[in-house]
């Protein structure tokens, strides 16, 4: 861990907000714990600060902070079609995250940063000047991202916790460290333990935060979201009863779904009554907007145009499902549609809410996924309410519903091809893939050309001849054909921290994928 936190030591630990080039120059001094956790106000601050690092702080344009997983992860499946643009082809080929640089890096380098930003505040918190409510509030919301941090570890950088419990993951940090500890190095712990490790922190926050805290902003962490991320969490671990229990729980408290023109309207508002936890972006404060730059591929002004849809993907939805609406062939916003060559399969899903100032807000947790997970755990735990909730979802957005007489299995896929409907560009592709022991699916779509029928800035009617794009890359980078559990789809340890690190694999031993 010698390399870790010789970046991730800051003079105030979490409560200054970084940009890509300090990621070098971070002073490594621990500082006195006195003088940054001093009063239960101070805490706060590191959390705070912690928390734009995470969501903040890009290495490079690809990758705008904790949202650049979030857009890997996503262009790495099965469903998203990225032009020949920047960002994310690379992704897209498999060759990003497998060769461990930029999204990798990053995401090694924010976790561990942040994990420490937490364990200060939990090392410190008891002695600070402060109200008993707010210390343990307070002590609550740091062992909640934390959990949420190994979460992300332990769902990106390993296999399904059920394929091998045992595999090597990642190292567990529960204090905080100077460099005299992390020179050290602490041994990689298995998946098993990285999940364990998440569930207890999260479990422990539940307790901590109480359920009258009134949150000022969409990213704090309150009760709702707790209970979210312990959702997410036992469905990832396959622990199905603590699933069902806590995506009930949260249901019970809320379970609005949004209307048609609410889906319609951009997914760039924290606002939205149904996000339960998201990133608002400011004038002051925007560098995670950049990421609605690949998102947004309908909006003259988006730079990119990069997330665009598998044409395929558009056949799975129903007819009456306004989802469907919102996928159609176009050439780039404010294009000369005359002389363009290529039409795309657009999803209007995303666009900025301000495109002057660039600003757009960012998703993190709705509703909707609360109902996946829950029917989900039922479908395991064979409770027949589990197609009563996937029905609540396709109902709300004008899908046709299923009957009762699907199998187990057959309801399972279901609701996973629900995921990948409702849940599209949110970053959760790769993770599914992952968990359930799936293969990433692309099929080549025929070029072309396809009547393109568009209306003029007059509203004029007109059809041209254009070719399609779909899919491009249908194998791995050696040739070989996707499949289930394949070493392309891990995150990965960077080189820095196996080279620095000497108890890295004491006690669970490198993955054979890697050392054949």
């Amino acid at each position: 861990m010698k390399t870790i936190f010789k970046y991730i030591f800051s003079v105030a630990l979490g409560s200054i907000m970084l940009t890509s080039c300090d990621l070098d120059t971070i002073p490594t001094t621990y500082v006195d714990a006195g003088s940054v956790f001093g009063k239960t106000g101070d805490a706060e601050k590191v959390l705070n600060g912690g928390w734009n690092y995470l969501m903040e702080t890009f290495n490079s344009y690809a990758n705008p902070g904790y949202g650049a997983m979030l857009r890997a992860n996503d262009a790495m499946g099965s469903d998203v079609v990225l032009n020949t643009k920047y960002g994310f082809r690379a992704h897209n080929e498999f060759t990003a995250i497998y060769g461990k640089g930029g999204t990798n890096t990053l995401s090694w380098l924010l976790a561990y940063r942040v994990i420490n930003d937490c364990n200060g505040v939990l090392d410190n918190i008891d002695a600070a000047e402060g109200t008993q409510i707010d210390r343990n509030r307070i002590k609550g919301q740091a062992l909640a991202l934390r959990g949420f941090l190994y979460l992300h570890l332990a769902s990106c950088y390993s296999f399904a916790i059920d394929k091998d419990p045992d595999a090597v993951c990642a190292p567990i940090y529960t204090q905080s460290t100077d460099e005299t500890i992390a020179a050290e190095g602490k041994p990689a712990s298995s998946v098993s333990e990285v999940y364990a490790q998440s569930i207890n922190d999260l479990e422990e926050a539940l307790e901590l935060i109480p359920e009258t805290y009134v949150r000022n902003a969409k990213h704090k962490i309150d009760n709702e979201v707790v209970l979210g991320i312990l959702s997410r969490a036992c469905l990832y671990a396959r622990q199905w009863e603590k699933a069902k229990t806590y995506s009930d729980k949260l249901l019970a408290k809320n379970n609005y779904l949004m209307t048609e023109s609410e889906y319609k309207a951009g997914f760039n508002s924290v606002d939205n009554k149904e996000w339960i936890w998201g990133h608002a972006q400011t004038n002051d404060q925007s560098n995670a907007s950049y990421q609605f730059h690949y998102l947004d591929t309908t909006t003259k002004g988006s730079y990119y145009y990069s997330f665009n849809v598998d044409p395929y993907f558009r056949d799975l939805f129903e007819d009456g499902d306004y989802r469907k609406d919102m996928l159609f062939w176009a050439t780039d916003p404010g294009a000369d549609v005359e002389s363009a060559a290529y039409v795309w399969m657009r999803n209007s899903k995303f666009r900025f809410r301000d495109i002057e100032n660039q600003l757009s807000d960012i998703v993190l947790m709705r509703v909707a996924e609360i109902y996946l997970i829950n029917a989900e755990a039922k479908a395991h735990l064979n409770d027949p309410d589990a197609i009563n909730k996937l029905n609540d979802l396709k109902t709300a957005r004008g899908a046709k519903t299923i009957n009762t007489n699907l199998s187990q299995q057959d309801l399972l896929e279901t609701i996973w091809l629900e995921r990948r409907k409702e849940l599209w560009g949110e970053g959760f592709s790769l993770i599914d893939i992952i968990r359930n022991q799936q293969a990433v699916v692309r099929k080549a779509y025929p070029e072309g050309p396809i009547d393109y029928i568009y209306t003029d800035e007059n509203g004029q009617t007109h059809t041209l001849k254009k070719k399609t794009q779909g899919h491009r890359f249908f194998n791995f980078p050696d040739k070989s054909a996707f499949c289930p559990n394949s070493k392309y789809y891990l995150y990965r340890i960077t080189d820095a921290e196996e080279l620095a690190n000497k108890n890295l694999y004491k006690d669970h031993p490198k993955l054979s994928i890697y050392t054949e």
